[in-house]
């Protein structure tokens, strides 16, 4: 296997031992379910029907974004590189009987083994701050993407209007709140991962999802006002953007 593209156990180390509680610190409360319902909504319209649609979702974590995308119908291959984190979204459909169950896949990024031909997108939300190697993340999804399938990820964004704690957390390396990798990234930096991968960016979705719910809480008035002005017209300024792209008709593969 090659080394370059083996994962750094840094980028996981964490949520092996918080996984039984992941959900609890960050998507509970006010601030936490209103994050989750922001990313859910983005997702849910970036198609008109999601039934049938085959998807991978790198990153599943608890499995909260795939039991949305189960609900909505399409087939999900729900991957993760911690055995706890997919351990507790076996769980989550355990409790959900009449949700079809994904396929779920013990599996890094850096490391797919799957055939994407067929697939209609590849899904990783919030996880690539968190890579020690993200252009090479994007470089390995592509190179296993076809012309007909989309890519869609978020990414921190550092020309937000959080841009003071994207320069704390990149000068640490680490989340502000977590001893896990981090990294707030500027756009440009995000399209030339994507135009050295081959991909070709359609759209850009900017919302105000933080991830420690906390700080949210106490601004989250200002935060609702912003997400429905800033996230619509500037998106780069929200600190979190979603990223849609695919390959071009012409590219070659």
């Amino acid at each position: 296997m090659n080394s370059e593209l083996t994962s750094d156990r840094t980028d996981y180390l964490l949520y092996e031992k918080t996984a039984a509680i992941y959900d609890s610190q960050r998507f509970c409360g006010w601030a936490g379910r209103w994050g989750h319902h922001r990313q859910v909504a983005i997702l849910k319209n970036l198609t008109d029907n999601w039934q049938g649609k085959k998807v991978l979702e790198i990153g599943c974590g608890t499995g909260r974004i795939t039991e949305s995308l189960t609900r909505w119908g399409a087939e999900v291959t729900a991957s993760d590189i911690s055995k706890q984190m997919l351990q507790a979204a076996r769980a989550r459909f355990s409790t959900h009987q009449k949700l079809p169950a994904p396929q779920f896949r013990l599996m890094s990024v850096f490391d797919i083994d799957i055939n994407l031909q067929g697939y209609d997108y590849v899904i990783m939300v919030n996880v690539l701050g968190r890579l020690s190697k993200p252009r090479q993340a994007i470089q390995r999804i592509s190179s296993k993407m076809s012309k007909t399938c989309k890519f869609v990820f978020t990414f921190p964004c550092l020309t937000s209007i959080l841009f003071p704690f994207g320069l704390l957390v990149n000068a640490r390396g680490k989340s502000l709140g977590r001893d896990v990798t981090s990294h707030w990234y500027m756009p440009g930096t995000i399209e030339k991962y994507c135009s050295d991968a081959g991909l070709r960016i359609l759209r850009l979705f900017g919302h105000h999802y933080v991830p420690v719910p906390r700080i949210l809480f106490l601004t989250l008035p200002l935060f609702w006002a912003c997400d429905q002005i800033i996230a619509k017209f500037f998106p780069r300024r929200c600190p979190s953007v979603f990223v849609e792209c695919e390959l071009p008709a012409t590219a070659e593969r």
